[in-house]
């Protein structure tokens, strides 16, 4: 090939080339134009729609529910105007965001008609802890607020109203030891997966104390989330994918009676004390009542601090099950018990009260100084005798004794489905040794026969120590929650009546303890017999304990009954702090219950 023909070969390869290059830039230009030009508007839209929204939906708290039905404690929605700060981001520095954001919360608060909430500091202060978290501004929205909050949130990129589940709490001040209260905390680990590690959150309600706090595994429920797209406005337009769904917590069924619980917190107000009612023949527990309580409907932190230094009235102590006391002659029967099942004692018998019981050369005195003379067992509890059952148990022992202040459950904790935090004390050898640090004394046998010295409990206690006494000596483990209630209904757990002890005596001596305790309540005189009043066939044991000395001696009062006679299904125990005697303070407290519960069962049925 000559030169000129490869020259002319070159330059048609270059041209063509050329004449390709052209063609795809040509194809790229008109590309662009149809991008930006023919489908500019719809990319515009798209672009201002890729703000992914990933939102964390609470569970639902479950019902607290009465054994008639009422509910105690449910959930309910409260709304609340938020802002999503990283949506009103502003160009620039990060105080820029900080004057729109304010600017916004101030149009909105005036707009609604509220005061604003926020400073410059506070807002800087939630971008740097929790940039990812919204930003409240306006809390429980009422209808006319929502209404115009919802016309002004639109136009404002980045706020929301949302709805935040809250706790209620039907009988505010009733049962607030029982059911306890609920706190706020951020979920510490959604268990959402990978999508949703950064997951917008509100605080989850946890329980605190009480049942809301033992049970709040089961009254929680497990969260859910979406991850949703939102467009400039706020608008919610898609779901990135299906969303998990929350799952509510369970119901909680209490063996607690509304009405009973209602009438112990009433007749309780005014004084330091507690009442509890159980059942006989299971250990349910129909009402748990501690006073001075608290209302925690509306309870801030500084409430709360008020009430934690509070040392006097101890408002956030359960005395009912975790208070401690010395009982005083409440264990008179219990003695008695004991002496006739060991044959240490003849229920005929005579005994000359004086006034005085001598152990050496130490005189302890009858509450009847002037002594109470010959009197038998039936006696000796109707007026409650101190000598008397001081000498039937010297004679026992306290090595015969202990025995049935263990299978009376003192001594050890209830197994009650509550926090619980006292044992109480059983009177015994070892516990000399071990707190007292000397060997157990004739004297100590003769103070814990009438329920002095070494010898505590809790009204808990007290009152199925009492429903033992009236079923034949069955001690049983206690319960407030009867059933737990799955979202769909089904039955997850029902409790079951369960013997933790039997005292070791006869039907006979148990029939005899009876016969003198329900003559304590019918005999003129008898030391419960205010509980005449109720017109309900009962038998009753009061008590008197001493405590402090010198110019702080005061005094702790009792009283345990049950009912009706002619086939018992209640016990009850009272305590009354710095009374005057069981008999003229724990009992009128017990007889304005009765009353009041009998009052308040539909016809006025006995309960």
């Amino acid at each position: 090939m000559t030169k000129p023909d490869r020259l002319e070969s070159r330059q048609i390869r270059i041209i063509l080339c050329a004449v390709i290059l052209v063609f795809f830039f040509l194809l790229l230009a008109f590309r662009l134009w149809q991008v930006q030009v023919l489908q500019g508007m719809r990319h515009r839209q798209t672009t201002q729609r890729q703000s992914i929204r990933p939102v964390l939906l609470n569970a639902a708290r479950g019902r607290i529910i009465a054994a008639d039905g009422r509910v105690l404690a449910d959930s309910i929605s409260q709304y609340d105007l938020v802002a999503h700060v990283s949506e009103m981001r502003q160009p620039g520095r990060p105080v820029h965001t900080i004057k729109h954001i304010l600017a916004c919360e101030r149009l909105l608060a005036m707009t609604i008609g509220r005061p604003s909430q926020l400073d410059e500091e506070a807002i800087r202060r939630h971008l740097y802890r929790h940039p990812v978290m919204p930003l409240v501004f306006c809390r429980d929205l009422d209808p006319a607020e929502l209404a115009r909050a919802a016309e002004l949130a639109p136009p404002v990129a980045g706020l929301e109203i949302v709805p935040r589940v809250e706790r209620r709490y039907a009988l505010p001040g009733v049962g607030t030891h029982v059911l306890g209260f609920t706190g706020k905390k951020l979920p510490e680990n959604t268990s959402l997966g990978e999508d949703f590690s950064r997951v917008y959150v509100s605080p989850e309600q946890v329980g605190r104390s009480g049942l809301e706090g033992y049970y709040n595994e089961v009254l929680s429920g497990k969260p859910g989330a979406r991850l949703v797209k939102v467009d400039s406005q706020g608008y919610v337009y898609e779901d990135v994918r299906q969303a998990l769904l929350p799952r509510h917590g369970n119901d909680i069924l209490l063996s607690i009676d509304s009405n009973a619980q209602q009438a112990a917190d009433g007749v309780l107000q005014g004084h330091h004390g507690a009442l509890v009612a159980v059942s006989v023949r299971s250990g349910a527990i129909l009402a748990l009542a501690s006073s001075p309580t608290y209302n925690v409907a509306g309870l801030t932190q500084r409430a709360f601090a008020a009430l934690v230094r509070d040392d006097s009235g101890r408002p956030l102590l359960n005395r009912a099950v975790n208070g401690l006391y010395t009982p005083g002659s409440i264990v008179k029967p219990l003695v008695a018990l004991a002496a006739l099942e060991r044959g240490h004692l003849d229920p005929e018998g005579l005994y000359d009260c004086t006034g005085r019981f001598m152990v050496g050369n130490h005189a302890i005195r009858c509450a009847k100084r002037s002594g109470h003379g010959l009197l038998n067992l039936k006696q000796a509890i109707t007026f409650s005798c101190n000598p008397y059952f001081m000498e039937a148990g010297c004679h026992t022992g306290i090595d015969e004794l202990y025995p049935f202040f263990a299978a009376a459950g003192f001594g050890e904790k209830t197994g009650l489905d509550f926090p619980e935090s006292v044992s109480g004390i059983a009177p015994q050898r070892e516990y000399a040794l071990k707190n007292m640090h000397r060997n157990w004394l004739m004297v100590d046998t003769a103070y814990a026969s009438i329920g002095q010295g070494m010898v505590m409990l809790s009204p808990l206690q007290a009152a199925l120590y009492a429903a033992a006494l009236a079923n034949g000596g069955i001690l049983y483990k206690p319960y407030l929650v009867e059933k737990i209630i799955s979202e769909q209904g089904e039955v997850l757990r029902q409790t079951a009546p369960v013997i933790r002890h039997r005292m070791p005596a006869s039907e006979k001596h148990f029939r005899l303890l009876r016969s003198a305790m329900e003559s304590a309540v019918q005999e003129e005189g008898g030391s419960a017999s205010g509980l005449q009043s109720t017109g309900l066939s009962l038998a009753a044991k009061t008590g008197t304990a001493e405590i402090g000395s010198g110019d702080d001696r005061k005094k702790d009062t009792w009283v345990i009954c049950y009912g009706p006679l002619e086939a018992p299904e209640y016990a009850i125990a009272c305590l009354i702090e710095e009374g005057e005697s069981g008999g003229r303070t724990a009992v009128p407290v017990v007889a304005l219950f009765l009353r009041r519960w009998l009052e308040a069962t539909s016809g006025g049925q006995r309960p």
